[in-house]
């Protein structure tokens, strides 16, 4: 992200300016913020355009990416299923255990 907020990409840097912080937020999804210029976070609008970092704050939707739940003990998540879909065929349904 440079000085203007706009994000940027680079071969390789190691500045705080490529550098984000990742924070996990209270309704349990997460936010990138940058280290070098604190409160502007990576946002995405509707079209998947960026934003510029100056008009970005935590509580909007642009901001916030991947819901993460939060760990019960003793309870474990079931494993993640993949599924094959592409234009010729529909996407596959589960057997009946019946």
């Amino acid at each position: 992200m440079n000085k203007k907020g706009k994000l940027v990409g680079k071969l390789s840097d190691r500045s705080k300016e490529c550098v984000f912080i990742e924070i996990v937020l209270e309704n349990n999804y997460t936010a990138l913020m940058s280290a070098k210029y604190t409160g502007w976070y990576v946002g995405f609008t509707k079209k998947g355009r960026p934003r510029k970092g100056p008009k970005t704050q935590e509580n909007q939707q642009e901001v916030h990416f991947m819901k993460r739940y939060p760990k019960i003990q003793g309870e474990t998540q079931a494993p993640f299923k993949f599924t094959t879909v592409n234009k010729r065929t529909k996407r596959i349904r589960p057997l009946n255990s019946s």
